[in-house]
């Protein structure tokens, strides 16, 4: 192979000066197949100047093609064994998602200094193509968790690869306190921790608690009901907190856009619903049907009935899609304006007349009600 590797320097020569003058994009895709293809094939040790003037060549190549070009070398890069790191980390960095995924669904050889460095500064469309790749380390579902939205968490909890830190099984927990569809997803992990469970117990319908609770896992009690004991205080904590929040806005001492906009930036979105409910005049249960499980044209009608400043109103219904995955097309300044305000009491308080003379509609992250 030593001949093969000596050829190597001429045969890159002449394609840089093809390169040189060459104007068509395919003829330099085909190039950078080339190059990277022989000198993939040399199997003795390389320089670390060949190395470096490798790594220059293959970048500027990169850079000087078209996105569609650069897709179609990642779809090529990502099928094979061993692809030199700086083109891989290239190609997963790009900022065309189009380019990115192949690599990052892909290439299963991706160094995991590549995937953290996407999962720190990448989209979540980046996020979610590194959330279904066949193996995810701690160190890069840690990075992951801190900024990934509902959607790309979820399709984590659903990657039987997807390992995860203690840290990352309480972060887990803690973002599926009121989205059932990720804490359905958590039953069925094998890796679940006692921490992790012990926080998902009092969270989780009485269905999916019993599944957890038939599992052939050995439980200590003990840690289990620690972690219980400790959510319950933080939750009774922040029930009695809440209250006293409502109090001073109803006597007059707080006001209520500054107080949702501090329970919105803390992504309190059970307090914050509470809190509205309270001054919308509804109970806090069927209140969070109707702000969460609802429609956003349902949220928009009980928000306007208070006249909520459209700045709060759009925080909220953000904090919503965020809290819960929903995908469903943001609101506008338009839609919320055109809601007369007397018009939204009177469906208030028909709302509440017709849940104390019968059932309550059924509301889901799918219903639509009629008002």
């Amino acid at each position: 192979m030593a001949s093969q590797a000596n050829n190597v320097g001429p045969h890159l020569a002449r394609d840089l000066i093809s390169l040189a003058s060459e104007k068509s994009s395919a003829k330099r895709v085909e190039l950078l197949r080339r190059i990277t293809d022989a000198y993939l094939q040399v199997d003795a040790p390389v320089r670390a100047a060949a190395q470096y003037l490798f790594d220059e060549l293959v970048v500027k190549l990169v850079e000087v093609i078209s996105a569609h070009d650069r897709a179609q070398v990642s779809g090529h890069f990502s099928k094979c064994d061993v692809v030199p790191a700086v083109l891989a980390h290239r190609l997963a960095a790009d900022q065309d998602i189009a380019v990115a995924a192949p690599m990052l669904e892909g290439y299963g050889a991706l160094l995991e200094s590549t995937l953290i460095a996407v999962a720190t500064d990448g989209s979540q469309q980046h996020l979610r193509s590194i959330a279904i790749r066949p193996l995810v380390s701690r160190s890069v579902t840690d990075v992951m968790l801190q900024r990934g939205d509902q959607g790309t968490v979820r399709r984590l909890a659903a990657n039987p690869g997807a390992q995860f830190s203690n840290a990352g099984m309480r972060a887990l927990a803690q973002k599926s306190e009121q989205d059932d569809i990720l804490q359905s997803l958590l039953v069925e992990r094998p890796d679940l921790s006692l921490e992790a469970l012990g926080m998902l117990l009092p969270i989780v319908t009485p269905r999916l608690a019993e599944r957890l609770r038939g599992r052939n896992v050995e439980i200590d009690t003990v840690i289990v009901g620690s972690h219980l004991a400790a959510w319950m205080k933080q939750r009774t904590d922040n029930i009695a907190r809440t209250n006293t929040l409502i109090e001073a806005i109803r006597d007059g001492h707080l006001d209520l856009g500054d107080v949702a906009t501090d329970e919105i930036k803390r992504k309190h979105l059970f307090e914050t619903v509470a809190i509205l409910a309270a001054i919308i005049g509804v109970e806090p249960n069927y209140g969070f049907e109707l702000l969460v499980g609802g429609s956003a044209e349902q949220a928009l009608l009980l928000l306007r009935s208070i006249d909520l400043p459209w700045p709060i109103v759009k925080a909220f219904l953000e904090l919503k899609r965020e809290k819960t995955g929903s995908e469903a097309a943001p609101a506008c300044f338009e839609d919320y304006n055109t809601i007369n305000v007397a018009t939204a009491q009177r469906v208030v308080r028909f709302l509440n007349l017709r849940r104390r003379v019968g059932p309550p509609p059924v509301a889901g992250p799918n219903a639509t009600m009629k008002l």
